[in-house]
């Protein structure tokens, strides 16, 4: 869609993201899904099951800030969907302009969305790993209890996704940071990166990195802003909202420590809405 900006403004969402929603109806503010297909960056993928998390780094994040993350490019190989190559251009151009509704102030800096993956621009894509547990599943509509346990429904496109403790804490982990998984569970419910294969059925956690780094997908996603106070920053961040696989390319070199990972991961398989920012999950946008 050529000038989606215009057909957009952002929600303020107070102490939480603000939102980027449909332009010009206040009664009912619907959050603004942008879509596209691209390829997955094999050098930027950090959607293992533990994200970029790294017990070691003491800078890092805590681990329930974790998110599972990945670049976006334009086609690069694949001859079915080449055609693609020409849209990415103005999904860049769609993206920027929708980050511009948000001015910036003298002194202010930007991180934006669109980062640069050897030496092409690329949409990041982010998925938090953890969900906070709610104070009352009884009162939530989009929950179940089973056997007692309160079973969590994350709506994306037409698909549904459903988690637990028991869940959280049977996640695929490496052995040295098991821990942390478990201290995360008492308060936060993992959540699944809703990615789906080529046949339409959820990928397994265990299989996110084989399957995902340097697909051909077809993803959904929603733009959030974030501003820092004390640093004088305005960020701007990307939520998925859904992914479905067109196609796997054969795989790059990746990072010799991510394949140490991944190959530890293999050998231990047992470890096999603020209320401001609430919005209907409807595709109302696209590029």
């Amino acid at each position: 869609m050529p000038n989606l900006a215009s057909h957009a403004e952002f929600f303020f969402g107070g102490t939480t993201s603000n939102v980027a929603i449909v332009k010009g109806n206040s009664d009912n503010v619907t959050e603004l899904v942008l879509s596209g297909i691209f390829e997955i960056d094999h050098q930027g993928f950090f959607m293992a099951p533990e994200g970029s998390y790294n017990p070691r780094n003491r800078f890092g994040c805590e681990f329930l800030e974790t998110k599972l993350t990945c670049n976006l490019l334009a086609m690069q190989q694949d001859t079915v969907y080449s055609t693609t190559q020409q849209d990415f251009p103005h999904i860049i151009s769609n993206i920027r302009s929708l980050e511009k509704l948000m001015p910036l102030k003298k002194g202010e800096t930007l991180l934006s969305s669109i980062r640069e993956s050897r030496g092409m621009p690329c949409i990041h894509l982010s998925h938090a790993l953890f969900t906070i547990h709610k104070k009352d599943d009884d009162d939530d509509p989009n929950s179940i209890t089973q056997n007692g346990e309160a079973l969590h429904f994350f709506h994306g496109l037409g698909t549904q996704l459903h988690v637990s403790k028991d869940a959280t804490t049977a996640w695929p982990m490496l052995d040295d940071i098991k821990d942390v998984l478990g201290r995360a569970a008492s308060t936060h419910y993992i959540s699944p990166l809703p990615a789906f294969d080529i046949h339409g059925m959820p990928i397994l956690p265990v299989d996110y990195t084989w399957l995902l780094s340097s697909a051909i997908i077809q993803v959904h996603f929603t733009l959030l802003h974030f501003f820092i106070k004390g640093d004088r920053k305005s960020i701007f961040t990307t939520s998925l909202w859904e992914m479905c696989m067109l196609r796997t390319l054969q795989h790059g070199p990746v990072n010799p420590l991510k394949r140490a990972c991944e190959r530890a991961l293999k050998m231990n398989p047992g470890n096999k809405k603020s209320c401001l920012v609430c919005l209907p999950h409807t595709r109302t946008g696209s590029f």
